[in-house]
């Protein structure tokens, strides 16, 4: 008799191995699947941080050319401003010839009459 409770006792034991492996494979398998999705996700996140970097890179690369740009337009406006002031100064000079034909034609036309 001890030799049957031997055996059923090692059965039992064997019954509660397989249960208790089965819920262990369970969870390694739930395991496993977590820890591919975890794995995708960090891959996906480390794809986005690159995508991120190459859009901080392309403004960056943007701000640069529109400071050139606002460079070469503070300079044309100075110039603007230079043709301005002397296109101003001309208009006064011959604004000042005009005046000095007008006296004068009226003078002649006065002298005539």
């Amino acid at each position: 008799m001890d030799v049957e409770r031997t055996m059923e006792f090692i059965l039992e034991q064997q019954a509660q191995f397989a249960t208790e492996f089965e819920k262990v494979n369970a969870a390694l398998m739930r395991s496993t699947e977590r820890h591919d999705a975890i794995e995708e996700l960090v891959s996906r996140m480390a794809q986005n941080q690159l995508t991120i970097q190459q859009a901080v890179v392309d403004i960056a690369t943007a701000q640069e050319r529109t400071n050139e740009v606002l460079a070469t337009l503070a300079e044309r406006h100075i110039e603007t401003e230079q043709a301005i002031r002397e296109l101003a100064r001309s208009q006064e000079n011959t604004q000042e010839t005009v005046n000095v034909l007008l006296k004068t034609v009226e003078r002649h036309i006065s002298n005539h009459s």
